[in-house]
């Protein structure tokens, strides 16, 4: 997620909760990799991790210039984001912008995909079902057959539909059914969407009965919501959330203050950068907005700690 998934996030969920098996970068976009866009993906601060970066254009020449830089840092996969529904990402015809472009679409993945042909990269993608209509989705998914997807991740919503209402589970099926009878379809299918508890990912998968090929899963807003949910999803015990571990929370959120600090030489951009993790972490934490407005109104690293430690001393 663009901003919140760094690898300072990425490094603190795997060192105190991990049970993820891949992370996804928030999406890349300038023809140079450097600054914030280069520590991102640098090895270095990536360590341990399985990490697949997420590249975000509609243009395939710079698709394939980041790419190239991206295997010279020793990467074999990249990702193509056909799935941000951001005004003004979708403005610009790119994520799922692009989906309503059908014919520009494709020329699109064949000059990816012959580009990356004679390279050690593979290219999965994210997508959604299209912008307005569900009928565009047959139209997007005969173009992904033709090409050597490793791994197309569905959140079957359309563009405006944004994060609200059911996903459309019979449409991700109908993909499912369509690719995997295709002899030509050699990658794997991961669904996305509305999992944000072991409840949710149950009712998915109980959702998902008549396909009996395997499926991925992704997770993403339920992560930040709850750390702890990728275990709490793979574990036997039948309730729906483990015991919250208050110091092992406490360690994992200053760490990540510790390491923006490192990151940000600006005091007010850590704590800004604290409180967009803390509007997911009060959902998952069930804090009621009284409590969460008294990290909102700070400014300072002092105050935000001050806000913190009172928030610690009143929860379980």
């Amino acid at each position: 997620m663009e901003g919140i998934t760094t690898y300072i996030f990425r490094r603190a969920i795997a060192k105190y909760y991990g049970g993820i098996d891949r992370y996804y970068t928030p999406f890349l976009t300038a023809s140079h990799l450097k600054g914030r866009e280069l520590r991102d993906v640098t090895p270095e601060n990536n360590l341990g991790m399985d990490v697949v970066p997420q590249i975000l254009t509609n243009d395939s020449a710079l698709f394939l210039t980041i790419a190239r830089q991206l295997e010279e840092l020793g990467y074999t996969e990249v990702n193509l984001n056909l799935g941000c529904p951001s005004g003004t990402v979708v403005a610009k015809g790119r994520g799922a912008g692009f989906l309503d472009k059908v014919q520009e679409l494709d020329r699109f993945l064949y000059d990816i995909y012959a580009g990356c042909d004679n390279t050690k990269l593979s290219i999965s993608i994210k997508t959604r079902l299209g912008m307005e209509f569900l009928s565009e989705w047959d139209d997007i998914l005969r173009v992904y057959i033709k090409y050597p997807i490793k791994e197309l991740i569905i959140h079957p919503r359309l563009r405006n539909e944004f994060y609200t209402g059911r996903v459309h589970i019979d449409e991700f099926e109908k993909a499912c059914n369509t690719l995997y009878n295709e002899s030509s379809f050699k990658g794997s299918i991961c669904y996305n969407g509305d999992i944000i508890d072991k409840r949710s990912y149950k009712d998915i998968l109980d959702s998902l009965h008549k396909i009996h090929s395997p499926i991925n899963v992704m997770i993403g807003r339920g992560l930040i919501m709850n750390p702890n949910l990728a275990w709490e999803i793979m574990s036997s015990d039948n309730s729906e959330k483990k015991e919250f571990d208050k110091n092992k929370f406490r360690s994992f959120i200053t760490e990540i203050m510790e390491d923006y600090i490192v990151e940000m030489s600006n005091e007010k951009q850590v704590v800004m950068k604290m409180k967009e993790l803390w509007t997911y972490f009060a959902m998952g934490l069930g804090l009621d907005k009284s409590r969460l407005k008294e990290i909102h109104k700070v400014n300072k690293l002092s105050d935000y700690k001050n806000a913190v430690q009172m928030i610690f001393s009143q929860i379980y």
